[in-house]
């Protein structure tokens, strides 16, 4: 009884190691990484936003500019966020993206930036999540 009382921690995990092993031996698709799931509003469009729609997509809406060209459009009750793509998957950004009551528009002149931060962002589990779309010249 003392040696269990000893490592009764590690028989902790060990016990929550075995389920989980027994989960996925008998459900082999659950821990599976579904990338269509995650890259399916992306093929609709459905992640796409232009200028003019902006203000009925409701909220508080953050601003995130990839780069230093990009025009945010000036929306009461808006927020800015400059961020650098390969610095915004740190905690700091991360955390004020999390906290925005609202829709989150990445805006970059270089959509194909804008789609990978898209990207990166909604497989973090951040929902609401749009890309400013260029308007035509």
């Amino acid at each position: 009884m003392k040696t269990l009382k000893q490592y009764k921690y590690v028989l902790a995990a060990v016990v929550v190691l075995a389920a989980l092993a027994a989960v996925r031996a008998f459900n082999p698709g659950i821990f599976r990484y579904d990338a269509v799931r995650w890259a399916e509003p992306s093929v609709r469009g459905e992640n796409m936003i232009s200028r003019d729609k902006l203000p009925t997509i409701g909220g508080e809406v953050l601003f995130v500019m990839l780069d230093t060209d990009c025009q945010v459009p000036d929306l009461p009750g808006s927020g800015i966020l400059t961020a650098d793509p390969q610095d915004l998957a740190s905690g700091d950004y991360i955390g004020k993206i999390r906290r925005n009551k609202g829709p989150v528009v990445l805006c970059s002149e270089d959509l194909s930036i804008s789609a990978r931060v898209w990207m990166v962002l909604s497989e973090t589990g951040i929902r609401n999540l749009y890309i400013l779309r260029k308007d035509p010249a």
